[in-house]
């Protein structure tokens, strides 16, 4: 008898492969594979040690069990691997064919797959068709995550959240794991988040607020291992503040497809084109409305691609050359620390004279746009008062109700007519009433009804002459950015996106601002 190898048993179950869990189950393998064994006098199974992967696709080979096996192999326990068959060790084509052919020799390890009558100490049948073995079981994963795909797909586009836990400020309904409801324990931590951004603050400067505080970033707070494999894992970072901010989920319209696999053997993940994700709307609770949403969108992107070292300033983002479009930027001299405008499109590309440079004190600039903006404002509103343009809304406002608690009375009273009609008749049936009483009476209700559905057209073409709603509230909106504006000497930067949508300037140095907002 030759060399007795130390062999261990590797089982492995994935239900995700669509196996048998009876058939296929971790015990019955390892009976399975002890079986054999004790049929050979050439092998001993080394099971005081359990190598099993349950639960683990054949993907790849990042399991703990095999993992733990290797270990084993390299400090000399183990020389000999056995699996029922090919598929228990794994499915994917390319790791399966580098052990085999690579791996195991170089390591002088024996590995037997029963069932496919592979030992690759001896030139078993199996060994001659291994390579059509391998890309039959790597084909079946790869069909297999095509079909989960499409499923997923599936549900997620039918508003069905599939994720297997909530997103940060959601948990997945205890009565209903497709559907989100909000996790009150974070709720604060979320609209706190979006009303500093709101207030300006970028996700950098977030995220280092959260993390000075010592409030769990999502990982820590899901209980995600790696979350606590270093400090710097404990930390926000602006990239989670930055895509949570940007998630219409916040609004209670669920949005899933953000990410994608590179490929069904990868964990890794890309992310996808904004206008390529599935967003299902009103599914659930919304945690931040839709203005303030809004509003931090419009922010987030003023401040697109601006470094991390910068003098901030009001003006940030909303700066464009007239010439060529792109975006001014604003630098610091180094000796006198005066602040100028740059074009940002004439800086990169300065040795081409694609544009001039823009050049222009900021500081003055500002100061320019400030005291035109608010020159403007009170020109727009006149020379009356904010407060009586609000009170002006306001009287619309009321007469529009007055109007409407009018006319459902009209509505109750034409109904009411109607019905004093009907018993009218009955009553000349059953002769309660004469003929002549009742052409009396009707006649009366008749003009009655007349009149009555005369007023409610009246009423119902000056209610249409008044402003919907919407409209007035978006006037005393803008009239109240206004005046906010008006009584700040510092205005905001939340208050400058709800006004201005962007400050032209060419190269002769002439100012344009372009405004959002419009009441007449």
């Amino acid at each position: 008898m030759g060399k007795v190898g130390k062999a261990a048993p590797y089982p492995r179950l994935s239900r995700e492969d669509g196996d048998d869990v009876v058939s296929e189950s971790i015990v019955n393998q390892i009976q399975f594979i002890r079986s054999f064994v004790d049929k050979r006098d050439d092998i001993i199974l080394i099971d005081d040690v359990d190598y099993s992967d349950d639960g683990y696709s054949g993907g790849n080979f990042n399991r703990p069990g095999w993992q733990k096996l290797m270990k084993d192999i390299d400090s000399g326990k183990i020389d000999t691997i056995i699996t029922k068959d090919l598929s228990r060790m794994g499915r994917d084509y390319i790791s399966m064919g580098e052990y085999i052919e690579r791996i195991f020799p170089e390591k002088n390890i024996r590995y037997i797959a029963i069932n496919d009558d592979i030992d690759t100490a001896y030139e078993t049948p199996g060994l001659e068709y291994i390579q059509f073995k391998l890309m039959f079981n790597d084909f079946y994963i790869k069909d297999g995550s095509k079909k989960i795909r499409k499923i997923m797909r599936s549900k997620k586009e039918q508003g069905q959240y599939t994720g297997w836990k909530g997103i940060y400020g959601y948990k997945r309904d205890p009565n209903d794991k497709h559907k989100l409801i909000v996790d009150e324990e974070v709720r604060h931590i979320v609209v706190r988040m979006f009303e500093l951004a709101k207030q300006g603050y970028g996700p950098k400067t977030i995220a280092d607020m959260f993390s000075l505080e010592g409030i769990p970033n999502p990982s820590v707070y899901a209980n995600l291992s790696r979350s606590s494999k270093s400090e710097t894992g404990k930390l926000w970072c602006s990239r989670t503040v930055g895509d949570l901010l940007k998630n219409p989920t916040y609004i209670g319209n669920l949005t899933q497809g953000i990410r994608k696999k590179v490929s069904y053997k990868s964990k890794k993940e890309v992310r996808i084109p904004r206008e390529d994700w599935i967003i299902s709307e009103n599914t659930h609770e919304p945690i931040i409305d839709k203005e303030t949403f809004d509003t931090v969108q419009e922010l987030l992107q003023k401040n697109k691609n601006r470094t991390q070292n910068y003098n901030d300033y009001l003006l940030r983002g909303f700066l464009f050359c007239k010439e060529c479009g792109h975006r001014l930027g604003v630098n610091t001299h180094q000796k006198t620390k005066r602040r100028y405008c740059v074009c940002n499109y004439y800086a990169a590309n300065s040795k081409f004279k694609l544009c001039t440079p823009h050049t222009m004190n900021y500081d003055k600039l500002e100061v320019a746009v400030i005291d035109e903006l608010k020159n403007l404002c009170n020109e727009y509103i006149d020379t009356s008062s904010f407060q009586n343009k609000v009170e002006e809304e306001q009287k619309k406002n009321d007469l529009s109700v007055k109007l409407k608690k009018e006319l459902s009375s009209l509505e109750r009273k034409l109904i009411n007519t109607r019905n004093n009609i009907d018993k009218l008749y009955l009553d000349k049936l059953n002769e309660v009433i004469t003929l002549e009483q009742y052409n009396r009476m009707s006649l009366r209700f008749k003009e009655e009804i007349e009149n009555l559905t005369k007023r409610k057209n009246d009423l119902t073409q000056e209610l249409n002459s008044i402003d919907s709603e919407e409209i007035k509230l978006k006037q005393e909106e803008t009239l109240k950015l206004i005046n906010e504006f008006l009584s700040f000497e510092h205005p905001t930067r939340e208050l400058l996106v709800n006004l201005i949508d962007k400050v032209e300037i060419s190269q002769d140095k002439v100012v344009n601002i372009n405004y959002k907002f419009k009441l007449n």
